[in-house]
């Protein structure tokens, strides 16, 4: 698993912006010619990615970019997607050298949001720092910056990937930052969940309110039902337990989840994976998104189990997860280590420092170190 393959990749920089797309089937031919893996990059803004937890706006880009991966594996090509924080320029030029990538493929106009006529565009200082060759691309539409509207569309991004299976995996507790998007009312809010004032409805406003008291009281509250699509979620009953659950910072939610996967072989094996683990450990949120991962995860909490003579496995899965895993998950992401493994989640990243360690007798600050070197 350490060991990638020497596949070519080119660098796909995209932005959630109208006219965006232009480039996708473009990177999905060049891909094509060249035997190459696409990998997918948005770039966050500096100190956006939190090491200690997942904010919406990170969730909002995975889920974009899963969606995208999924339209590109759908034409036949390879695709993984890459997350990261920083100036946009430097962290493009950064993530092709990390990565070997053989061409970078811009928007001929991409600027990034403090860019002005001083400072050029992005594509410009990207061309001028790469080690790679760039192409440009000019959008199809005239690109419009700025913070988005409204919430994801689980219509327009399902659409975007293609033929889907749904499975449903029945309640669980779920990270509310990663509720990004509606079922069939992205429309009718704001990212908060919540209706602009201009067009609040009064008996809207009492219903939300009725809900805000009752969660502040601790009532106990139906799960909200939700479909997920790669890293988010979309609501289709209780957009206002949502709004309630961000204005009070609830972390989590419990949710009546199904999920949607492209039917391909790569999705069915991971699903079958995931279950096999989440049944077995009862850790149902650790989202990794390679099959390989879970089989070196579940060895690891059963060595834990041992060491710590814990013989019930999903007792010690519980203890690993609050000793192990969440520290080990913070310092991955404040190293940004998954941006070396394109299509890794942090859970992956785990298994590689997991696997590493098991295989060379090293203690987790070693292996971690091993692997980010």
């Amino acid at each position: 698993m350490l060991t990638e393959c020497g596949e070519a990749r080119i660098l796909l920089p995209l932005e959630q912006v109208e006219g965006g797309e232009a480039k996708i089937p473009v990177a999905t031919s060049y891909a094509r010619m060249m035997g190459a893996q696409v990998v997918l990059l948005h770039v966050l803004p500096p100190r956006a990615l939190d090491s200690s937890a997942v904010l919406p706006e990170e969730a909002r880009a995975r889920t974009y970019l899963d969606t995208i991966a999924a339209q590109i594996h759908a034409a036949g090509e390879s695709a993984a997607t890459v997350v990261r924080s920083g100036l946009p320029a430097r962290i493009i030029v950064d993530e092709a050298e990390t990565i070997g990538a053989r061409l970078i493929i811009l928007g001929a106009n991409v600027r990034s949001k403090l860019a002005t006529l001083l400072t050029g565009s992005v594509a410009d200082e990207v061309v001028r720092s790469a080690t790679c060759p760039v192409l440009l691309v000019h959008p199809e539409a005239r690109v419009q910056f700025g913070g988005l509207r409204t919430l994801r569309s689980f219509h327009a991004d399902s659409a975007r990937m293609g033929a889907l299976t749904r499975r449903h995996l029945g309640v669980r507790t779920i990270e509310v930052a990663r509720i990004v998007g509606s079922e069939s009312r992205a429309q009718d809010f704001g990212p908060d969940f919540r209706r602009g004032e201009h067009r609040l409805d009064p008996l809207e406003d009492q219903r939300f309110t009725r809900v805000l008291v009752a969660t502040r009281r601790g009532a106990a509250l139906p799960p909200i039902v939700v479909f997920q699509l790669g890293f988010g979620y979309y609501v289709e009953d209780g957009h206002h337990r949502v709004a309630a659950a961000r204005l009070n910072g609830q972390t989590e939610i419990d949710a009546d989840v199904t999920e949607f996967v492209p039917v391909e072989r790569e999705a069915s094996a991971l699903f079958v994976a995931r279950s096999a683990f989440e049944q077995a450990t009862g850790l149902a949120d650790l989202g990794a998104a390679r099959a390989e991962s879970y089989p070196i995860l579940q060895r690891t909490i059963e060595r834990f189990g041992r060491d710590e003579r814990l013989p019930e496995l999903r007792h010690a899965a519980r203890r690993w997860e609050g000793q192990v895993y969440r520290p080990l998950w913070a310092a991955i992401r404040a190293r940004q280590l998954s941006a070396a493994f394109p299509g890794d989640r942090t859970a992956d990243s785990v298994a590689r420092v997991a696997e590493l360690r098991e295989q060379c007798g090293l203690d987790w600050e070693q292996a971690l170190d091993a692997i980010a070197r």
